[in-house]
């Protein structure tokens, strides 16, 4: 009965790692592209297009017509990343590169878009990030 309880334990456990391997709790973001100082797309991701609510394309660029965004299509895959929010992006110029390996990324496709967030560069500027809805289903591992 105790190795039963153990076994269950175990494998429970491992069942999470695995999950969280594939996608990150806090990897519900994705970039669309960057703004420049005057707010205007500098450039702006072609694979993604941006969406309202009733699934038209965004026809305005600029920060304005950031408040409209309520889906994305992707035409390809795009890296998962942690939400930055407004705040400042990490520092890695100190940090040595590491070695190329799968990360998670969302398959191409219509996807919700939660909130727009506009972390500030070191440069000038901001990127645009897209905290999106992802399901395990639309996750996919890139080499990158």
């Amino acid at each position: 009965m105790r190795f039963n309880r153990l076994f269950i334990a175990l494998a429970l456990a491992a069942t999470g790692v695995a999950a969280h391997a594939q996608a990150p709790a806090d990897a519900t973001c994705i970039l669309a592209g960057r703004l420049s100082d005057d707010g205007r797309w500098a450039p702006r991701f072609e694979g993604i297009q941006l969406l309202g609510d009733n699934g038209q394309p965004i026809a305005a660029r600029g920060k304005p017509a950031l408040d409209q965004v309520r889906q994305a299509r992707l035409a390809e895959p795009a890296l998962l990343s942690a939400c930055s929010g407004g705040q400042p992006l990490h520092r890695a110029d100190d940090e040595p590169s590491s070695p190329k390996a799968a990360v998670p990324a969302l398959s191409a496709g219509l996807v919700e878009v939660e909130a727009v967030a506009l972390p500030p560069l070191r440069t000038g500027g901001t990127l645009v990030e897209l905290k999106v809805r992802v399901t395990e289903d639309r996750v996919v591992m890139l080499t990158r």
